[in-house]
């Protein structure tokens, strides 16, 4: 700031000129600051499709592409619905399992939810066209597979990730313990060959007891911390 009367240059932010106590006038123009300081451009940020969104759009143009194929060439079989079920399915997988940060138990209870119930829409589409395709072959090999193959994921993550077993440990035990229904199923006569129901059960008890005997001090700290025990 320069004094108009006395020529003299002020650094300071005076509202008197020092010298000849006359008073300042801020001769700033604020038109030349916005131009030599102009306002940063804002760039259009690009938007780009997400994972999901992405395979929601091929999932459904597949579906729609598959209907009137499966009328035209075996309309005897209306396989088009399982094709849309299996989409369902692995946006669920994209959605769901490997876009998520949720528990690997949460997870894995998400994919198992779903499989059945892939499995029971195939059965219910093929028995209409299949009259002596029966629903027990979901249930007596279907199910079992579906927690046995959980069930081994679990016990392997956790084996893995031994360092990180405060996050993972209540997850396993609660996914193995899920194990047992099918042996609970062949008690009510729902499942009817037992063998895999056996077998799952048999792998569900190894995962239990490796966790319970190795990672005790994690699994009662866990339990401590999320009961407020």
């Amino acid at each position: 700031m320069r004094c108009k009367y006395c020529n003299v240059e002020i650094g300071c932010k005076a509202k008197v000129c020092p010298l000849c106590h006359e008073k300042l006038e801020d001769d700033t123009d604020s038109d030349k600051l916005s131009v030599a300081y102009p306002p940063k451009s804002r760039k259009k940020e690009r938007k780009y499709l997400s994972p999901s969104s992405l395979y929601l759009s091929i999932a459904i143009s597949i579906f729609i592409l598959c209907i009137p194929i499966n009328l035209l060439i075996n309309p005897e079989v209306y396989w088009f619905g399982i094709v849309g079920i299996l989409g369902v399915y692995g946006f669920v997988l994209v959605r769901n399992t490997i876009l998520s940060n949720n528990s690997i138990g949460v997870k894995i209870f998400w994919q198992c939810i779903w499989a059945l119930i892939v499995l029971i829409v195939v059965n219910a589409i093929l028995s209409r066209q299949v009259p002596e395709l029966t629903g027990a072959w979901v249930w007596n090999y279907g199910l079992p597979t579906i927690l046995l193959s959980s069930t081994l994921v679990v016990g392997i993550y956790t084996a893995i990730a031994f360092r990180f077993w405060n996050d993972v440990i209540v997850d396993a035990m609660c996914v193995s313990a899920v194990g047992f229904i099918p042996v609970i199923l062949y008690a009510f006569n729902v499942i009817t060959k037992p063998a895999m129901s056996i077998t799952c059960a048999c792998v569900s008890s190894v995962v239990i007891i490796f966790c319970g005997i190795l990672g005790r001090k994690s699994l009662i700290n866990e339990f401590r911390k999320r009961f407020h025990v």
